[in-house]
């Protein structure tokens, strides 16, 4: 393989476009020195005075013509690799170049991959280098092969028809640290193979005498000493009379070392020595992959390439120094590469930043990644002792196919993205497409906020009373989640509790709720409010959570609410999407003494064999089916079936949404047990809420 800087002669008479090449190369992080020439006298002097790695020519020039070249290159350095570089060729033109021997044609319109085509050719041709060692080796061995075996630099082996080892000569030897003594007349796949593999190989071998021509195959061997080492075989037979195989002779090199330092290339050309991560040339190569793929099978939904610039690793830089400021970029590709999803990629794209790549279904999924990745790189970072350094970041997206059809188009694009969010104070992030940028940076502005509530305590709680219908009093009341936004006022928790379940605000925020409505249910017990039942809905995640036992038990600990007084509210669908986990869940909550609720029954998806086993003490029937009770037939008889349904397993009833005197008849009259709704009462805040619960107090 070649070592330092690529020498390239270049048959061009256009010197734009010679530079147009280096620039390609440089940038794929190829050092190379280029040297240029248009004559064919030029040409052959160059060739054997600069004798180059690689010859790019174009395919037509004024004095002069790349076939030519090629042919010139075939007759003198035949082991030079030869690739077009060309405007134009056509078809035709290309197909009798590859056959010339041309290892491949870039058109100059596409220069993006001149890079990539000239390693291909390096390696290629290194490994022709190889075969054709190999095969005059080879050719050497048949007419001496009685006289040198035992002394060739080369592994030897001899294989009797059937596979057994005849002759192991002392580079095989070497190599493996088997003698001959110890392999003679066995098997080769049982000596040099684990055992899982030995049938695969033995299938191989008992194709080998099919081959007309020397078989060259490689295969990874087994030494005394358990090691794997990398052999490159080639193995002819020969025959008898009739054309059956008598024996094998395989000639061998150990390429452990040479495969190893080609991996330590790739790696070197693919990915970021800093970080592991894919670095921008194999970046470019996987989104346009992605591209084709999503093309190709016309998978529904569109690919992100998020661009992230971490500008604070440059004032990092500047006052704690280089290797503090790479360790913080190491932490920070950590941090990221945690976010990754299956089918996606993350690279190191430039200095101080990184590029992501990722298939989404929808446009809002991009909003939760971006605030994801400001969230994990807004976190403090520790780096050699030094406390609460944090690293700014700016990001830039773009979507395909709105903004750009091919990769290289959706990088730029991205970059542009990137650099207005570093000029913009406000935003720290920006969509190329302003309409996209607009309503992502809406709701990404509104989780923000959202979060901000939570600690600025701009959350509140109000409070729907609950009335028993066989006795008219108030005996429980559901706590309701309000945002009290300090400029837009009160927020609807039909806009902010979807986006808090999506950010995972939800969980610190449920536990707020039931700690706040444990301590105001303990401070209405103590004004003489006995009994009165506190009923707070738990959201999916919540009720996922390991430690909701251990949450619930501690708001009850810390406020000296009754648990008999907590009613805790479960969805359907949170209770049947795991439903063996949910009965051991309401069973811990159940044995603290807490009462369950199914909240918005005959909504979801009900398993009757599942409910009559979960520990719950009542059903709330949905307001949907109540609102229309007095004259939809079928929402009538959906309440009947639930009433029903809720004595035959000995629950409670309520009835949510109850408006007028004839929805509350219809409860009373079919033996619902409890109702709430704005015929009594619209949620109350905290205060108004005492006042309601002592005058009722007073007038019972």
């Amino acid at each position: 393989m070649r070592r330092g800087t690529l020498k390239i002669l270049m048959v061009e008479d256009d010197p734009g476009d010679v530079e147009l090449s280096r620039y390609e190369l440089v940038r794929a992080g190829i050092a190379c020195d280029v040297y240029q020439v248009e004559t064919e006298d030029a040409f052959l002097d160059a060739l054997s005075r600069y004798q180059p790695d690689i010859v790019l020519g174009d395919f037509s020039l004024p004095n002069f013509d790349g076939m030519s070249a090629l042919q010139i290159v075939q007759q003198i350095t035949p082991a030079t690799p030869f690739l077009f570089v060309s405007g134009t060729m056509g078809e035709e033109r290309a197909i009798k170049a590859l056959k010339q021997g041309a290892y491949d044609y870039v058109l100059k319109s596409n220069l993006a991959r001149l890079p990539s085509a000239v390693e291909r050719a390096l390696q290629e041709a290194h490994q022709n280098q190889i075969r054709h060692k190999m095969e005059q080796a080879l050719q050497a061995e048949r007419n001496l092969l009685s006289a040198i075996f035992d002394t060739t630099g080369a592994l030897g082996m001899m294989l009797d028809k059937d596979g057994r080892i005849m002759r192991f000569n002392q580079a095989a030897e070497r190599t493996t640290g088997y003698t001959l003594s110890q392999v003679q007349d066995k098997q080769f796949w049982e000596v040099f193979f684990p055992t899982e593999e030995m049938e695969q190989v033995r299938n191989h071998f008992l194709h080998w005498h099919l081959q007309s021509q020397p078989l060259q195959y490689q295969s990874r061997w087994l030494t005394t000493g358990g090691e794997r080492r990398e052999i490159l075989w080639l193995t002819t037979f020969l025959q008898d009379d009739s054309g059956l195989a008598l024996n094998f002779i395989c000639s061998g090199i150990d390429i452990t070392q040479w495969r190893q330092a080609e991996d330590r290339v790739h790696r070197l050309s693919n990915y970021d020595v800093l970080t592991g991560l894919p670095n921008r040339s194999l970046l470019r190569d996987r989104l346009e992959q992605g591209i084709t793929r999503v093309e190709r099978e016309q998978r529904p939904g569109l690919i992100a390439v998020v661009l992230i610039g971490v500008r604070g690793a440059i004032a990092v830089r500047e006052s704690l120094g280089l290797q503090l400021s790479e360790d913080a970029l190491v932490e920070s590709s950590r941090r990221l590469s945690g976010l990754m999803q299956h089918d996606a990629t993350l690279a190191r794209f430039g200095d101080t930043s990184f590029a992501m790549v990722l298939h989404v279904h929808a446009q809002d999924q991009i909003a939760m990644v971006v605030q994801e990745i400001i969230d994990v790189l807004d976190l403090p970072y520790h780096v050699d002792g030094h406390e609460g350094v944090y690293l700014e970041s700016s990001i830039g997206v773009t979507v395909y196919p709105n903004d750009g059809d091919s990769g290289d188009a959706l990088l730029q694009a991205a970059e542009v993205a990137m650099h207005r969010a570093m000029d913009n104070v406000l935003e720290r992030f920006q969509f190329y497409t302003p309409s996209l940028n607009s309503q992502v940076s809406h709701r990404l502005q509104m989780a923000s906020q959202l979060r901000q509530a939570v600690q600025k305590h701009e959350l509140i709680l109000h409070y729907q009373p609950q009335v028993s219908l066989a006795s008219g009093q108030i005996v429980g009341v559901e706590a309701l989640l309000r945002w009290q936004h300090p400029e837009k006022g009160m927020i609807s928790p039909l806009q902010f509790i979807p986006l808090a379940e999506e950010t995972g605000l939800i969980v610190p925020i449920g536990e707020w709720v039931l700690r706040t409505a444990c301590e105001q249910g303990k401070r209405w017990h103590d004004m003489g409010v006995e009994g009165l039942t506190m009923a707070i809905n738990l959201s999916a995640k919540q009720f996922a959570l390991n430690n909701l036992a251990s949450v619930v038990r501690h708001a009850l600990e810390d406020s000296g609410f009754d648990s008999r007084c907590l009613e805790l509210e479960l969805t359907e669908s949170a209770s049947m999407e795991s439903p063996e986990k949910s009965i051991e869940v309401m069973k811990l909550l159940k044995a603290m003494g807490v009462r369950l609720s199914i909240d918005d029954f005959g909504t979801g998806y009900s398993n009757l064999n599942y409910l009559k086993r979960f520990p719950v003490d009542q059903l709330k029937i949905d307001r949907s089916f109540v609102q229309d009770v007095t004259t939809d037939a079928d929402d009538l008889a959906i309440a009947k079936a639930v009433i029903a349904l809720a004595r035959s397993l000995h629950l409670e009833v309520l009835a949510e949404g109850v408006e007028d005197q004839g929805q509350y008849d219809v409860m009373k009259q079919n033996g619902c047990d409890k109702v709430q709704g704005y015929y009594f009462s619209r949620p109350l805040a905290v205060d108004a809420c005492t006042q309601f619960l002592l005058q009722h107090i007073k007038g019972s």
